[in-house]
């Protein structure tokens, strides 16, 4: 890593921090740079504005929530349902972290908002759509469903219902809210049969 993409990346680990914990609005470039130890010239050649910041403090957070879930999709001890827990609490644990930016970025910053939007999108639709065609080899989704149809009334619901207006509307937490919605979801294309998830031990040898 270049001292330049050090750079970048403390300025981006920084400003997560901060926008998570105080809200985009709240948070100037000054007090980032402030807390850093670095100059605001510094700060502002590798980001143009606050705004090219926050957009790309939005990218890297979804890039790691894209990361999280890649993982649960590649641990094979883990069967269909244990993974679908597993995005579940992923997905709503981290929206939960991230309400005070979020309300913050829908009432004051609705570019970066809708920015979000589509890189939440595509990340849900893509690991989605994988777990689901796991869901389908193992026999715990019905074959006879449509994948496209249920990501996207996956990713309906999640822009329609993970928002926080709707949220305070409905005085629940994501926590709350996103673990029964898949529920709902997944009642209806479970078959309720899968094969059994890999062993996680040895393969025992033959008896003497």
């Amino acid at each position: 890593m270049t001292e330049a993409d050090d750079a970048r990346a403390r300025i981006l680990e920084k400003a997560v921090e901060f926008f998570f914990t105080h809200g985009y609005s709240r948070v100037t470039m000054d007090e980032i740079a402030t807390e850093l130890r670095m100059s605001k010239k510094t700060l502002y050649r590798h980001f143009s504005s606050k705004e090219a910041l926050g957009e790309a403090a939005i990218a890297s957070s979804i890039s790691q929530l894209g990361e999280e879930l890649s993982s649960i999709l590649k641990n094979e001890r883990l069967d269909f349902g244990e993974r679908i827990q597993g995005f579940a609490k992923v997905l709503a644990g981290r929206y939960g972290r991230a309400a005070v930016v979020l309300r913050d970025l829908q009432r004051d910053a609705p570019a970066l908002w809708q920015r979000l939007l589509e890189l939440r999108r595509e990340s849900v639709q893509t690991r989605f759509g994988q777990l689901f065609a796991e869901g389908v080899k193992a026999g715990a989704v019905r074959a006879d469903v449509e994948p496209r149809l249920v990501i996207r009334m996956m990713l309906t619901l999640v822009d329609q219902v993970l928002r926080p207006d709707v949220l305070a509307e409905l005085g629940m937490t994501a926590e709350q809210v996103f673990p029964r919605m898949l529920g709902v979801i997944l009642d209806g294309i479970r078959t309720g049969r899968e094969a059994p998830s890999r062993p996680t031990g040895k393969p025992r040898g033959p008896r003497a």
